[in-house]
């Protein structure tokens, strides 16, 4: 079964759950109604349904990438950025993870725990993603960032993994700096995940030519937090590390998706810019037409017209499943759905099969023979930005999301 039907399912049948409203009378078995969730969150990935605390930051590169990705360009905040297409070319999946510090001397160690990874998902690639002041000055001359992967802040000779040279002076149009974003490699991931599950790294900025450290205490990195700094901000500023990875299943992220919200609408609290009539299963439906009954021929056509097999409108909201909790973005979806009959003769539109054709024939001279069914032939993914058990940010595309085509088969 496609993961668009059981979603349909989980719209059509479980409109109560995790929503915190009031039940409406179930279609379903309790069991059976948890089986299906349960059935539908592990073809999402999932064990369980996250539940998250309340508040929880969403790092703005992560919001930044999400929309960039939804083509809402104007809605991304760093003027400065650049949608990884190197690093999302294969992956449909990325994965941010907040640091651990501890500042030893003039050197500053970072850790970050990926042991909440899948282990059925194959991690391409990586970046490690700080922030520079935008108020901090180095002082006279260049400088050198070095970056070393180390397991601990005691190591003696760390493992060089990059170094750059940084302007003297930073200048930037916001006050909290720019971020300066290093390429991990696949295998660096891999070993980490396969050992102790924790990535660690030394950072260092000293003067070009010079073998002593500048302390940070300039705040040229920001790695340790302010006082009195807030949550929000502090998530905001602190390192990152991103992860690009896929499933398995499904086409990569570089791919745009389609049917999401549209643009200037905000990822959360945002109103629909249609009103749509909802039924009592939180279900948006556009309002069928009337045919009028003239009895003419051409009502009666119009009518079998009608009831052809077709695509019609329907808009999953996930606030009416419960699920707006854990998923960012979007809000909701047009998933759309096939309805309809598939009478002889079938048309060409009808995107019919050859088997659906010979049994529509058949059914036409023995109706004991099932008529064919109206069934999607054509499938598209969405891509969604949600939080994870561990509250930890993911965008993933979802394939067979929305149906595209519907046809005969």
């Amino acid at each position: 079964m496609f993961p668009a039907n059981l979603l349909l399912l989980m719209v059509l049948l479980l409109p109560q759950a995790s929503s915190g409203r009031q039940a409406l009378p179930s279609l379903l078995d309790p069991s059976l109604a948890q089986t299906i969730q349960t059935l539908l969150l592990s073809r999402l990935g999932l064990q369980s349904q996250p539940d998250p605390r309340p508040g929880v930051p969403v790092p703005q590169y992560l919001l930044d990438l999400y929309r960039f990705h939804q083509q809402q360009y104007h809605l991304v905040e760093d003027p400065l950025f650049n949608f990884p297409s190197q690093h999302i070319q294969q992956a449909n999946t990325v994965r941010s993870f907040h640091h651990s510090g501890k500042t030893t001397g003039k050197r500053v160690h970072i850790s970050f725990n990926i042991s909440s990874i899948p282990q059925d998902e194959r991690v391409l690639s990586a970046e490690l993603r700080l922030l520079r002041s935008g108020r901090a000055s180095l002082g006279p001359g260049p400088h050198r960032l070095n970056l070393y992967l180390s397991e601990n802040h005691e190591e003696p000779e760390p493992t060089l993994l990059d170094t750059r040279l940084l302007p003297t002076d930073v200048h930037s149009h916001k006050p909290s700096g720019f971020w300066e974003a290093f390429s991990l490699s696949a295998e660096l991931l891999h070993k980490a995940h396969a050992g102790t599950g924790s990535l660690g790294f030394l950072l260092e900025v000293k003067p070009e030519n010079s073998t002593t450290s500048l302390p940070d205490k300039k705040g040229h990195l920001r790695v340790c937090r302010s006082v009195g700094q807030d949550d929000n901000s502090w998530a905001q500023e602190r390192p990152l590390l991103v992860t690009y990875s896929h499933d398995g299943r499904g086409e990569p992220l570089v791919k745009h998706g389609r049917r999401t919200p549209g643009n200037g609408q905000r990822m959360r609290g945002r109103k629909a810019t249609k009103t749509r009539p909802r039924n009592s299963r939180g279900v948006s439906w556009s309002e069928r037409g009337r045919v009028k009954r003239n009895g003419g021929r051409a009502a009666k056509l119009k009518r079998l017209s009608r009831n052809r097999c077709r695509r019609h409108p329907l808009y999953v909201d996930f606030n009416d499943v419960g699920w707006h909790k854990w998923i960012i973005a979007p809000s909701g979806y047009d998933a759309f759905f096939c309805l309809g009959e598939c009478r002889f003769p079938l048309a060409d539109h009808m995107n019919s099969s050859s088997h659906a054709m010979v049994q529509t024939l058949v059914n036409s001279v023995n109706g004991a023979v099932p008529r064919a069914c109206c069934v999607p032939t054509s499938l598209s993914p969405i891509a969604l930005l949600y939080l994870d058990p561990q509250d930890r940010v993911v965008l993933k595309n979802y394939q067979d999301m929305v149906v595209e085509g519907c046809g005969c088969r």
